[in-house]
């Protein structure tokens, strides 16, 4: 029988727990998990971050260490973490006495949850990205863990006949906050990047995160940002490794898993939503992204919601 989200995750967890280390968990489906933990000193081993997993760590209590891309951090709480799959993570070490909370989500739900808030962060997006890392206050933390504690309770008592729903809303709402606090935190930071391009990267991701569904072409968001497609896509590759067109197609990929999960809608209504010109074009496109077909791949999301 194949382990659930939940039984991989507490697993992954539990493992590395020390002797007077407590967790508590709850989980919706396949979808999402958190962990909650307190005690005293603990190192994560492992892979990080798993294939297919969004993970965020919020930290209430306790000094957290870590290495990123081979530099070694550390923070004092209260500090929130999102491991982004583009940096390499290794030694997650909670010094100390130390309460903090794991969540994580499925990607595709992830994705799925998160549509109604990327096109209002994308301008943020880049400067987090170098830096996913955020601390806050107490006060901040307060109203935190105000949102993980009502997330947590809902996971608990999944008999809400809007479960999925109230998760999600619930989950917007933790990462509307932090965002807020993201934001509010860079209006006094300096850029280190050409002010010029640091605007047109900002305004393409905003641009790419709201219109990637209907504008697949690097042309047309060069024209809307009064720069050629070939120097946007040059100073993306500088400044994030992927050019213009790979971060398109990666946005348009991920949409595309995430309209395949709404039961209500075929293959065919995907590729119109998407605004490819006929099914066979986007399959195409689907099965040279994800190495299968749109059709296994929903076949695949109904059969595991069924098990």
């Amino acid at each position: 029988m194949m382990e659930s989200l939940k039984e991989k995750v507490v697993a992954w967890i539990r493992k590395d727990l020390s002797s007077d280390g407590q967790l508590d968990w709850a989980a919706y489906n396949n979808s999402l998990v958190m962990v909650r933990m307190e005690g005293t000193d603990f190192r994560l081993s492992g892979e990080w971050v798993p294939d297919g997993w969004h993970v965020f760590l919020q930290v209430h209590e306790g000094e957290l260490r870590l290495t990123v891309n081979g530099e070694r951090l550390g923070f004092d709480s209260p500090v929130y973490v999102d491991f982004l799959r583009n940096r390499k993570w290794a030694n997650v070490t909670l010094a100390g006495k130390y309460r903090t909370c794991f969540i994580v989500m499925e990607q595709h739900f992830f994705m799925e949850t998160t549509l109604p808030i990327r096109n209002k962060i994308a301008e943020g997006m880049e400067q987090f990205a170098k830096h996913p890392f955020t601390s806050v206050n107490a006060d901040e933390d307060r109203d935190l863990s105000r949102l993980e504690e009502m997330m947590f309770s809902t996971l608990s008592a999944d008999s809400h006949l809007f479960c999925r729903e109230l998760i999600q809303a619930l989950a917007c709402a933790w990462q509307y906050e932090l965002w807020n606090i993201f934001f509010h935190r860079q209006q006094d930071v300096r850029s280190t990047i050409n002010p010029h391009w640091n605007d047109v990267v900002s305004q393409f991701f905003y641009l790419a995160h709201t219109y990637c569904r209907e504008q697949h072409r690097v042309s047309w968001y060069a024209a809307q940002l009064g720069v050629s497609a070939d120097a946007l896509s040059a100073d993306l590759k500088r400044l994030h490794g992927k050019t213009a067109s790979a971060m398109l197609e990666e946005l348009l990929a991920a949409e595309a898993k995430v309209c395949l999960h709404n039961p209500a809608l075929s293959v065919q209504d995907v590729a119109e939503m998407l605004h490819f010109s006929d099914q066979s074009a986007f399959g195409k496109f689907f099965k040279r992204h994800c190495g299968i077909s749109p059709a296994v791949f929903k076949k695949r999301h109904i059969e595991e919601n069924n098990s």
